[in-house]
């Protein structure tokens, strides 16, 4: 089967979870690829019917032992799933669209958690969430209904750990949680440590690095702060 042709070690599988039931998914969209080197990783698509292939526009490739991820109702275009080492997480719940040019990667015991209802981008999204080498695991949550638009940029790490001549770390990943209902438009940069509460609107090319507490506020500036307030919250009509 071309599905396995992929595939290096032992227990991982490829699930179809239907009503409830998991189901072994065995065959290989022509432009999906996946590969797994490593043990008991799994990957599962929760699905409204049942299926037999994976799914198209998703590519996933896993280095390590005991991931996981699980997607509700995938819907993608051109898009990508990376993981390496060991005990990372990835849950997607159903998005409004299809996520198209998402670039998702998840290392050393990095966690991330998507809601349903989300807008992921309609193009280039690069999310990147580490654990750190003491082996602690951080995390990127997303709230029900958050809209994200394209050139969008989240890190819950600088991408490299400085450490000190005793060897202790000085850039450690912090998590990035991001409310229910937000907005972050075109072109903005979210980075480690940033909280955003329900309602927030982050203005294009922002770049957000520190938490807000206060809900349904007009976030903007390099680096941002709060513009203005509304005590009403707001809603997002898509076209």
């Amino acid at each position: 089967n071309k599905i396995h042709s992929c595939i290096s070690g032992y227990n991982n599988k490829f699930i179809c979870l239907y009503h409830n039931k998991e189901f072994p998914i065995k065959k290989k969209s022509k432009n999906s690829f996946f590969q797994i080197i490593g043990n008991n990783n799994t990957v599962i698509f929760e699905t409204d019917k049942m299926v037999t292939k994976l799914p198209k526009g998703i590519s996933i490739c896993i280095k390590g032992d005991n991931n996981y991820i699980k997607i509700k109702q995938p819907k993608f275009a051109d898009s990508t799933i990376y993981m390496s080492g060991d005990y990372n997480k990835f849950e997607l719940g159903k998005t409004v669209k299809q996520v198209e040019g998402g670039h998702f990667f998840v290392e050393m015991g990095g966690e991330v958690y998507i809601d349903d209802d989300c807008e992921l981008g309609n193009s280039s999204l690069w999310v990147v969430v580490n654990g750190d080498i003491r082996g602690i695991h951080h995390k990127l949550v997303i709230g029900k209904g958050t809209h994200i638009a394209k050139d969008a940029i989240i890190r819950t790490s600088d991408g490299e750990c400085i450490i000190d001549k005793k060897g202790k770390p000085l850039s450690e990943p912090q998590d990035v949680i991001i409310g229910p209902n937000c907005w972050i438009t075109s072109r903005c940069t979210i980075l480690k440590g940033t909280i955003l509460p329900e309602g927030s609107i982050v203005a294009a090319n922002s770049l957000v690095n520190k938490k807000f507490l206060e809900k349904n506020c007009l976030i903007a500036g390099c680096p941002a702060t709060i513009k203005n307030k509304t005590s009403t919250g707001y809603h997002i009509l898509m076209g």
